[in-house]
């Protein structure tokens, strides 16, 4: 089954506003990488569509100038850096970096929206984040209207409470 996620946007170190939209992801075709299509837009125009057949490798791009227009989008962003034991680890970023950047954001903020609807997500002492039962849209409501529900729940951060994109942000922190 194709689950379509909302569109992401993203902005590269040299300002470009990439977009994807219509993007439409196989969670059981999605083997060794996501399973996906989607339209690429940059600074609001459409560039092309981006794919992967879920199976290993590389996205595919339609044209391939839009490959290289990410490519170059992509030199200009930082390298990625890990640290395993006493070394550090760095990769330089590339197209198929962003576009799968972007795809993670939006399959994320999806899978935030669907944990809110049911369940009061919030965040724990150690930066984990947890949620309640699920329960009734009315009983949410109630729930999260509580005066206490901040000290019931031992946080000061509820998730449900916060503007979306800072919900999301602290969501894919909490998640690493």
């Amino acid at each position: 089954m194709l689950e379509t996620a909302t569109n992401q946007t993203t902005t590269t170190g040299g300002g470009a506003k990439i977009e994807l939209k219509n993007l439409k992801h196989s969670d059981f075709a999605s083997q060794e990488t996501y399973c996906f299509e989607a339209n690429v837009y940059i600074d609001g125009k459409k560039a092309g569509t981006v794919s992967n057949q879920g199976c290993g490798g590389c996205h595919s791009y339609h044209p391939n100038t839009l490959y290289q227009i990410l490519a170059k989008e992509a030199a200009k962003l930082p390298h990625h850096e890990w640290r395993l034991n006493d070394e550090v680890l760095s990769v330089a970023p590339d197209a198929d970096t962003i576009i799968s950047e972007l795809v993670t954001e939006a399959l994320t903020a999806k899978d935030l929206k669907s944990g809110m609807r049911r369940r009061i997500l919030f965040v724990g002492e150690h930066g984990s984040v947890f949620e309640t039962q699920a329960m009734p849209a009315a009983a949410l409501a109630t729930q999260l209207n509580r005066t206490d529900l901040y000290e019931k729940l031992k946080t000061k951060t509820i998730l449900n409470l916060l503007p979306f994109p800072e919900a999301l942000s602290i969501y894919i922190k909490g998640a690493k």
